[in-house]
């Protein structure tokens, strides 16, 4: 089990790195509009909320599989 684990994660590394990456390139972007931008911050952190809060969790599981 721990080998099939192993494996898994070397092959979802790279796809795991690209999406840190780019989450990191919209958090700095959004921060960068704090003090000059606060209403679109703001809308953007609801949108975040509301993304969350509509996350199919069985949906994700089958994609996965």
């Amino acid at each position: 089990m721990d080998k099939l684990m192993e494996n898994a994660a070397w092959a979802y590394m790279p796809r795991n790195e690209s999406i840190a990456e780019a989450r990191r390139s919209e958090l700095a972007e959004v921060k960068s509009k704090i003090r000059t931008k606060p209403q679109e911050v703001e809308d953007w952190f609801n949108k975040e909320i509301e993304k969350l809060g509509s996350i199919d969790l069985s949906g994700m599981l089958n994609k996965v599989r």
